[in-house]
């Protein structure tokens, strides 16, 4: 990209989902943080700041937090699928399952968007041939599932395996290590090899932010972890070679372990529920600032128009 341009966005994913990626058989609260003390401390965040982001929803969880959820669209954030069910196994399934969830996640998230939702993130990153066509075969804008980071990936891999011979199987799933090798910027490319450009590609995919050459991710889970220091130095090499600055955190990046309804058992294999939420707001405070600071905050559907123009 000719222009240098900043984006957040947020997966809001239910706690439930993090139970099954730690393999834990623990029951997940009915009244779900994520949505009634995570997200209202997000919204107040980006209203504080002025900036938007774009917010990737999981359709079958909206329903009960449609109120709630309606500040997005007042702040000048974009609505975007998180898929319907969050199932791990998506990009594994058929082109039918993979169309229906894709489907009823769009009717899920009408009432929020007031339109078609152009933008994607896969469940646990993890894309396909035939998830990736299905997007295109369906309009979608563009996709911002790939994290090109090959140590992620490599780290993922050993603790899923982990789990498995503790006797705790993950929901969570390996993917193919081709895709977390890709390119750090915005580009074209085709549904076949998602992770390779293609000038006249059919599908736009937006990668999520990493370190030039280390190829660490710069998310919100490496964010709120690492001490001031290493934030700064962090968001200055991002910010000095990256033309995108893509910066992706989850929902769960606000709570921490002494919130109402957050598991015992969850924010003990959490690492990041130990870091009280008012110092991970502060840590998001300076960082969204200097973001739009440096260059504009854009949600990921106005920069995915940019691309390949």
């Amino acid at each position: 990209m000719s222009v240098r341009v900043a984006a957040i966005s947020i997966d809001v994913d239910s706690l439930h989902h993090y139970l099954a990626i730690h393999g834990l058989r623990t029951p997940a609260p009915e009244d779900d943080p994520i949505y009634t003390v995570a997200m209202p401390r997000f919204f107040a965040l980006l209203e504080e700041v002025g900036v938007p982001a774009t917010v990737f929803l999981i359709g079958r969880d909206v329903g009960p937090h449609l109120e709630g959820l309606r500040v997005a669209r007042r702040l000048g954030c974009e609505i975007a699928s998180h898929s319907y069910s969050h199932d791990y196994r998506l990009f594994e399934r058929s082109r039918a399952e993979i169309d229906t969830e894709l489907g009823r996640a769009e009717a899920a998230l009408l009432p929020l968007s007031g339109a078609p939702v152009v933008g994607f993130r896969a469940p646990g990153y993890n894309t396909s041939p035939q998830l990736l066509s299905a997007l295109v075969a369906r309009g979608y804008r563009y996709d911002s599932s790939l994290l090109p980071a090959p140590p992620y990936w490599a780290a993922r891999a050993a603790a899923i395996n982990g789990y498995r011979l503790r006797g705790r199987p993950s929901a969570s799933r390996v993917g193919d290590a081709r895709a977390f090798a890709g390119p750090l910027g915005p580009y074209r490319t085709t549904p076949e090899a998602p992770w390779r450009p293609q000038a006249d590609g059919p599908l736009r995919e937006l990668p999520m932010a990493c370190l030039p050459w280390l190829r660490a991710p710069v998310f919100g889970t490496s964010w709120v972890m690492a001490p001031a220091p290493a934030r700064r130095a962090m968001l200055a090499w991002s910010l000095r070679k990256l033309a995108c600055f893509n910066f992706e955190l989850h929902a769960i990046d606000l709570l921490d372990g002494t919130d109402p309804g957050v598991p015992a058992a969850l924010a003990a294999a959490q690492l990041d529920l130990r870091i009280p939420w008012g110092r991970k707001v502060a840590a998001l405070r300076q960082l969204f600032t200097r973001m739009r600071q440096d260059r504009p905050v854009r949600t990921l559907a106005d920069i995915a128009s940019d691309v390949g123009q």
